[in-house]
């Protein structure tokens, strides 16, 4: 009976506390959906205090669950509306992509018909033209083969504009007509007739300074433009006339005058059987002055040891002649007076003093010739010095120009060929004078030095002769 109460007891403590943890539950679950409603009126609602009673709390779970599935609802019929929406406009999306496919297919079809037809065209293109598509390239190539005769003819400056038709046909890949090609042939027969004529024509020419003015030029076939006296170069670029700025050598002005004026019924002219190549390598060929100048402060040294070198050598050839002369002279005389060596030696030997004594006498007559061979070397070593010390003035020249090359190359690179002439033309320029200077200057000294020989050497044997005829005297006596 006992444990029947306690039971009872602990069975309704427990359904006491179940039903406080349902209620609280309850609590927790409305306080939750006021929250997730996000109304306006729940923040209005706020000051309120709730339910009082488990009663009103079980009304208000039941109406909040309402009111939640009541927006749930509302939200899934939008979802529902918009999924409809974007599988409208899918399917109108795919009805584009269709028609596009649709469209493209087509196109791709009629641009393969398009190049069958083309095919089909240029076939019967082919068989229709037959020989006259040689006879079209024939046209092109001999086009761009004479080209540039008529751009650089002298014909061209009498004629501008006779180019442009040649140049056409050079490059257009359209077939020509018959008239350009008429005109061709015209252009053909004219260059070869102008070509042996000699036309004078008004046209304006630059001269050297660069001024241009109204001249009057004769021009001689396609070889020569005159004017004035000068000889004109044709410049394609601009189609003007150019004085040259240095004229041929060997041919006069006046002479190229009178050819123009026509004062003889025949005239000689010098004219350019390559068109203008020769003259144009005749003005850039450089003059004695330039190429001297191209040597520099080296070349203008080895030139003044030259020059020294020669008058020198033209001081000591005059002084070997006179003393040729007054040897000749004291050697057909038997006089011992006189300032010439042999009158000296014939002195010494006549001496009673140098008689007696044959050391003293051969050395006195040694003396006179050494004294007179000294005289007679005078110059020469210094001729020999110049002679060898030219070609090594040269070979520093040369190692300079080098020098100056590889500056060159070292900042400009070896693109231009031009950037480097000027040490190259240093470097050879100095060679070639300093042999230049020293081949004529040995030539010169070994001439001098044999002749000078040839005077010691009768010297020599003179002083011998005079010896013994003095040491005969002196035994006699």
């Amino acid at each position: 009976m006992k444990r029947s109460r306690v039971f009872a007891r602990a069975f309704a403590l427990a359904s006491k506390r179940t039903f406080a943890f349902g209620a609280l539950l309850v609590m927790l679950v409305a306080v939750s959906a006021r929250g997730d409603t996000g109304d306006p009126g729940a923040e209005a609602d706020a000051d309120d205090p709730g339910p009082k009673t488990l009663e009103a709390l079980v009304e208000s779970v039941r109406s909040g669950s309402a009111t939640r599935r009541a927006r749930l609802a509302e939200r899934e019929r939008r979802f529902v509306a918009a999924r409809d929406e974007r599988a409208t406009l899918l399917r109108e999306i795919e009805q584009r992509r269709r028609a596009a496919e649709a469209e493209a297919d087509r196109l791709r079809a009629r641009f393969e018909q398009g190049e069958q037809e083309l095919a089909a065209l240029e076939t019967q293109l082919d068989e229709n033209a037959g020989d006259l598509r040689e006879v079209f390239n024939v046209v092109r190539q001999t086009s761009g083969d004479i080209l540039p005769t008529v751009q650089n003819s002298l014909v061209s400056a009498q004629f501008p504009g006779r180019a442009a038709l040649v140049e056409k046909l050079s490059r257009s890949d359209s077939v020509p007509t018959a008239s350009e090609l008429r005109a061709l042939w015209l252009l053909l027969l004219d260059e070869m007739n102008h070509s042996g004529k000699v036309s004078r024509f008004q046209t304006r020419v630059i001269s050297a300074d660069g001024t241009e003015a109204e001249r009057r030029v004769t021009r001689v076939g396609t070889f020569a433009a005159l004017s004035e006296g000068d000889y004109l170069r044709y410049l394609p670029e601009s189609g003007n006339l150019l004085v040259l700025p240095r004229q041929p050598a060997g041919i006069s002005s006046e002479a190229i005058v009178a050819f123009e004026a026509g004062e003889a019924a025949i005239s000689s002219v010098a004219l350019d059987p390559s068109r203008g190549s020769i003259l144009s390598l005749i003005v850039q060929a450089p003059d004695l002055r330039e190429r001297i100048e191209q040597g520099g402060i080296i070349g203008y040294i080895i030139l003044l040891i030259g020059l020294v070198g020669l008058l020198l050598a033209g001081a000591r050839f005059v002084s070997t002649v006179l003393a040729q002369r007054s040897m000749r002279v004291a050697l057909a005389s038997d006089s011992a007076e006189g300032g010439h060596a042999i009158a000296q030696l014939r002195a010494v030997s006549r001496d009673p003093d140098y008689r007696q004594d044959a050391d003293a006498l051969s050395a006195k007559l040694d003396e006179i010739v050494m004294v007179s061979a000294e005289r007679l070397r005078r110059g020469l070593p210094a001729l020999a010095i110049f002679a060898a010390v030219s070609p090594l003035l040269g070979l520093l020249g040369t190692v300079t120009g080098m020098i100056e090359t590889f500056q060159v190359i070292t900042l400009f690179g070896a693109g231009d060929p031009r950037l480097m002439s000027g040490g190259i033309s240093q470097a050879l320029i100095t060679t070639q004078l300093g042999l230049s200077v020293a081949i004529p200057l040995l030539l010169i000294h070994s001439f001098l030095q044999g002749r000078v020989d040839t005077l010691i050497t009768r010297l020599d044997e003179a002083a011998a002769e005079l010896f013994a005829a003095g040491r005969a005297r002196g035994q006699k006596v």
